[in-house]
């Protein structure tokens, strides 16, 4: 009996110090240990949660096609800047609950021309938002700060303050002002487009058109997604003809 006591102690005395992986078909969590300064990442069809030991400082965030988490120690003195963004397209079709597009965003020096840093492709939700983005590289400080969307003209704001932690910035100006569509060209030049709406998105667009009228659909050249490309596309390309992004 005593021996038995004894075991079942020892067994409560050496199990707090591990962590059990998990798996199923849905969850797979690997073992950590709280004492060591290392870990691996779990991961499963729904999520990918990278390591993070407890007591370790690193902020991270892990992502999957359902979730997006930010994970780790936040002190005060946290440098990291993070931003929660809206822009919203124009003409879409319906006009509502029809604003999520893919963009890229550029940091800029203040006036600069060329991005200090790039994040590419964000999708936003159907409301134009996005939650979250990290911009890794970037310090606190005032920048210049651009979105461009996937058949969209570039949007620069000029002189925006970013601080460590999370910064709201509205690039549609309380829905005052949107994305201008029509830039749908791309190329190995330009992979994002060229940022003016020209002949060639014309051009692009007309031989996308034909081939939407075959049951191939196209991303781009459907500006106001509304799941066909055709004359509505075109008018509203050819009415920000020769239009330049900032």
């Amino acid at each position: 009996m005593i021996k038995k006591i004894i075991i079942i102690l020892g067994i409560f005395v050496v199990m707090p110090m591990m962590v059990w992986a998990i798996s199923s078909a849905n969850y797979q969590i690997d073992p950590l240990n709280t004492g060591n300064a290392g870990g691996t990442p779990s991961n499963s069809a729904g999520f990918n949660l990278d390591r993070q030991q407890i007591g370790d400082v690193t902020v991270d965030v892990s992502t999957s096609p359902n979730y997006n988490i930010r994970h780790g120690h936040l002190y005060p003195n946290d440098s990291d800047v993070t931003i929660d963004f809206t822009v919203i397209p124009e003409k879409r079709i319906p006009a509502t609950g029809n604003d999520g597009t893919r963009v890229i965003i550029d940091v800029y020096a203040v006036g600069g021309t060329i991005p200090l840093n790039s994040y590419s492709y964000y999708d936003t939700d159907n409301n134009g938002h996005y939650t979250g983005l990290v911009l890794t590289g970037t310090s606190p400080g005032t920048y210049d700060i651009a979105v461009k969307g996937y058949a969209h003209l570039r949007k620069r704001l000029s002189n925006v303050v970013l601080t460590g932690g999370t910064n709201n910035i509205d690039f549609t100006f309380a829905g005052a002002e949107k994305l201008l569509c029509g830039d749908v060209y791309v190329n190995g030049s330009y992979p994002d487009g060229d940022n003016v709406v020209n002949s060639v998105d014309v051009t692009y667009l007309t031989s996308r058109w034909a081939i939407n009228d075959a049951g191939v659909s196209d991303e781009r050249a459907d500006v106001d997604e509304n799941g066909q490309v055709n004359s509505l596309d075109m008018t509203k390309t050819v009415n920000n003809y020769a239009v330049v992004g900032d």
